[in-house]
Parts: C-alpha cells; sequence; structure tokens
C-alpha cells in the first residue's frame, strides 16, 4: 500500500466484513507508514489472542512469527502486558521500549512479570507506539505500531497523526465485527419457540397470554423467555427482547 491519505484506510477498514480483512489492512497501513508491524487488542481484558476463522492467530497473518504467539500464549504473557495495562489508565497514545536499559515505566518500575513479557517482545521489536481507543460500550481496545530498531528516533514521528486516526478507526470497526459476530452466533442457538415467544412478549404480551398463544403452560412459556434471555446474556425479558430487537432478531411485523 503506497502512502495514501488517512481518510482512505479508515475507509477501507470500514468496508471491510471480518476481522481478519480488517486486519490485513491495518498491518499494510503499518508497513506503509515505515512501521514494520502492528498488534491489537479489541479487548484490553482478553488474554487470548485473536483467531482466524481456521483457528489460527490472525497476528501471524499480520506477519508476527509463530513463535513469538505461541509463546506469548503458552507463557500466558497476556495476564501481564504492561503496555495493555497503561492503556486501560491513560487516554492519550504513548512510546515504549523493549529496551533493558529503560527501567521506569511512567512514574513506576514494571514487576518482575512484566519485564518478562516486555522482554519477550524484545526478541521480535524495539520500540513502538500504543495507541488506546475508548469504546461506546465503555471497554478499551489498543493498536500497537510497532519497530524493530532498538532506539526510540524520531523517524516515524510524522506518522503519528496517522495511527491515532487510523486506530481509533479499526478498533471501532472492529467491535462493531465482534458485535455482529457475537450476534450471529445467539440467533443461531436461539429455537424457533424462543424466537416466537420474543416476538409475543416484544408485542407487551403476558406469560400467561404468550402460554395461550402457543397452546403451552405459563411454565413453558416462561421456560423459553428464560432460557433466550441466558442466551442473549440479558439481565431480565424485557433486556431480551430488546437486545433481540436491536440485533434483528425478532421482528415487530
Amino acid at each position: 500500500m503506497k502512502k495514501l491519505s488517512d481518510r482512505y484506510v479508515c475507509d477501507e477498514i470500514r468496508r471491510q466484513t471480518t476481522l481478519e480483512a480488517a486486519s490485513a489492512v491495518l498491518a499494510e497501513s503499518a508497513r506503509a507508514l515505515g512501521w514494520d508491524l502492528a498488534a491489537y487488542h479489541v479487548n484490553i481484558d482478553a488474554e487470548d489472542l485473536p483467531r482466524t476463522k481456521r483457528g489460527g492467530y490472525i497476528a501471524e497473518m499480520m506477519g508476527w512469527p509463530t513463535e513469538c504467539l505461541q509463546g506469548w500464549r503458552r507463557s500466558g504473557l497476556g495476564r501481564h502486558c504492561p503496555i495493555a495495562a497503561l492503556c486501560g489508565r491513560e487516554a492519550d497514545p504513548f512510546h515504549w521500549t523493549c529496551d533493558e536499559r529503560d527501567s521506569g515505566w511512567y512514574g513506576g518500575e514494571l514487576a518482575v512479570e512484566q519485564r518478562k513479557v516486555m522482554n519477550h517482545y524484545g526478541r521480535y521489536v524495539g520500540h513502538g507506539v500504543a495507541v488506546p481507543v475508548r469504546l461506546a460500550s465503555g471497554g478499551t481496545g489498543y493498536v500497537s505500531w510497532c519497530s524493530r530498531e532498538r532506539d526510540d528516533s524520531s523517524d516515524l514521528d510524522a506518522s503519528l497523526g496517522s495511527v491515532f486516526f487510523i486506530s481509533h478507526a479499526f478498533i471501532r470497526h472492529s467491535a462493531c465485527l465482534l458485535e455482529d459476530e457475537a450476534c450471529d452466533q445467539a440467533a443461531g442457538r436461539l429455537t424457533a419457540r424462543e424466537r416466537e415467544c420474543l416476538t409475543w412478549a416484544a408485542r407487551g404480551k403476558s406469560e400467561e397470554e404468550i402460554a395461550m398463544l402457543i397452546h403451552r403452560s405459563r411454565d413453558t412459556a416462561h421456560f423459553h423467555l428464560r432460557n433466550a434471555a441466558l442466551k442473549l446474556d440479558a439481565g431480565n425479558r424485557t433486556h431480551a427482547v430488546a437486545i433481540a430487537c436491536t440485533r434483528g432478531l425478532i421482528s415487530l411485523r
């Protein structure tokens, strides 16, 4: 990808319909901006790495060595990553380095386990810039733009504006893609009877009325509504109806 406008890259990311495809655009934009690699987490609380539909690592497709990813997962480094932890506290992009001489970490010392994480990263990259992204759902994701160089030269400073806008576009679109995927999975898990009961509930019917409409007992209607709420991760029947309507799982027509 030649040097393109930030708007074009962001629009290209938003056009993708899978996380893999969006990740490929992110990786290509990183190279075009002079970075060697890009890494990300749509949710900083996630301990595993994003996977492809076939079960492989998306990061491997983006250029990360397999042994790096396997070591990261095998050692459970996601639980102690200081980059992810700082993204949870900071709103602005920040620079990080794997230089062992850099013992400070934004006003504090790295814990032993955190130092292990940075030492692991240091086998493959030297430094980078992390961009935290706050999501409307209340969660936080981030993109880390990485260089294999061991110094923190300012050669890449000209790209900082671009990485900010691209990171926000990527994380927000990826969060939507993952939500759509979860929606599809939930839709696949709802039975026809659960959909029917939710539809009647959305039309204002009580459990007694739903039971009459489906020619079953009230307990059976309650059972189907409760199962639907559990599958949709809803707190109650009203919440389940709202989720189902928002995601297009049921129709009021």
